[in-house]
């Protein structure tokens, strides 16, 4: 466990002097928020601070009448940042400008600001327009969400990401431990072996499928699901990863189910999980750093379960010998496998978080923190079994020492499941924006409002 500790620390220090990143935000809009023009613009130009999935991005005019003219928006061919909306001529009076797109992450972010074209007061002059440092934003807005939402994110979609990710990451550790178990370990009990990493292969793929189904109803302007809508959004990156990932958890069914190919599942199962890497917020924000990480993590949180449900749905039976030492191997792969959550862990969350201070101040960050006093649990928890119960079963190997060790391990798999819908939450909640936090002090601002869905 010192050994634990030492590596969260070295973490920390380590990433300290990197420099932090931001969510998805409108950084620059032509016309300029709040902005006068002596004549009509001929085009909305909307730069963000991430790659924006051009083909997904709504753009909408509202006039004084009220009546929302949606303009054809679309990607700038020569900035993956920006969006373009060509515009009709316009009268004169005062616009708003109401936006929605979907940033790389694969979380949906709409906002609105305003500008005036031509004089609208008899006897003023047109003032010149105000440049985005100068002018203040729009008040914000509560962000619109499918279904019920907690910290601005979608429930139903967070669930099932987080179930489908948990099931996934249960299936790779199990097949892992069937495939790397003495021959008579794995036949001892092979059949609620097998049925118990059948369920989970097969939930899988329909959890995970699910959650791509509710994804696209969330990123939906209408936030419903639409044929067209969803054709154009698998087509984008985060929809096409979103669908690998789906696929490769049935190729892993049925190298499981029908092929009967342990190894070949395996593979299968921990491609999803890499693949799972890719998507979130660490697609957008350093994905250089944040794509492995979390990777590694998923990967690493995949053995820990995976040997916590091997110990509980492995029979015992007459050998409780051969069962000790099985435990024994678990205990060791947990350990390093802890060290990697861990380590991995503090990487994503100072990627993710422009101070420290955002632990504290954020709706993310205190679901950071929830997730880490649950990790310190298991900790806690893996703790006891190794300097307890583990000599106990090693020196003496008896039914009474096994049951210690399945309630044990019973009681952290519950703690584990709760761990990972946070995980799912998580997801989908935005980390906090230094900017953002910084609108109440009298520094200029940018120009904008912005509402994140994500």
């Amino acid at each position: 466990m010192r050994l634990a500790l030492l590596t969260i620390l070295s973490a920390s220090a380590a990433l300290a002097i990197l420099p932090s990143a931001k969510h998805a935000t409108l950084v620059s809009s032509e016309p300029a928020a709040n902005s006068r023009l002596a004549t009509a613009p001929t085009q909305i130009r909307l730069v963000y601070s991430e790659p924006i999935e051009g083909k997904l991005a709504k753009v909408s005019l509202v006039p004084a009448s009220g009546t929302p003219i949606v303009l054809r928006a679309g990607g700038d061919p020569r900035d993956v940042h920006a969006v373009i909306a060509p515009v009709d001529a316009l009268s004169a009076g005062t616009y708003k400008v109401e936006w929605r797109v979907v940033s790389a992450d694969g979380h949906p972010v709409d906002g609105s600001f305003s500008f005036t074209v031509g004089d609208t007061t008899v006897g003023t002059p047109i003032a010149p327009v105000a440049p985005p440092q100068t002018a203040q934003p729009e008040p914000r807005e509560e962000a619109e969400v499918w279904g019920p939402a907690a910290f601005g994110a979608p429930l139903i979609p967070a669930v099932l990401r987080g179930t489908g990710l948990g099931t996934l990451m249960a299936t790779v550790g199990l097949l892992l431990f069937m495939a790397a178990a003495k021959p008579n370990a794995a036949q001892h009990g092979d059949r609620r072996l097998r049925s118990v990493t059948t369920a989970f292969a097969v939930a899988a793929p329909v959890l995970l499928g699910a959650h791509l189904v509710t994804w696209l109803i969330n990123t939906s302007p209408d936030l419903k699901f639409d044929p067209a809508w969803a054709a154009s959004a698998l087509g984008t990156t985060v929809g096409k990863i979103e669908l690998w990932r789906v696929g490769l958890t049935i190729l892993a069914l049925w190298a499981w189910w029908l092929a009967r190919r342990t190894r070949l599942a395996l593979l299968f199962a921990a491609a999803a999980v890499v693949v799972s890497g890719a998507v979130g917020h660490s697609a957008a924000i350093a994905p250089a750093w944040a794509v492995p990480a979390k990777a590694i993590h998923l990967l690493a949180s995949a053995i820990w379960v995976g040997g916590l449900l091997w110990l509980l749905i492995r029979p015992a039976g007459d050998d409780v010998q051969l069962f000790a030492t099985d435990a024994d191997r678990v205990s060791s792969r947990a350990l390093w496998a802890v060290i990697a959550v861990a380590f991995t862990g503090v990487v994503q969350t100072r990627l993710f978080l422009d101070s420290w201070s955002g632990l504290v101040t954020s709706a993310y960050g205190l679901l950071v923190l929830a997730k880490t006093a649950g990790l310190l649990v298991l900790v806690a928890f893996g703790a006891y079994n190794r300097q307890r119960v583990m000599p106990r079963l090693t020196a003496e190997p008896n039914g009474t020492e096994v049951g210690v060790l399945r309630a044990s391990v019973t009681r952290e798999i519950v703690v584990v499941a709760i761990v990972i819908l946070l995980g799912g939450l998580l997801a989908y909640v935005p980390p906090p924006n230094e900017t953002e936090a910084g609108m109440s002090s009298a520094a200029p601002v940018p120009a904008l409002s912005q509402q994140d869905t994500s």
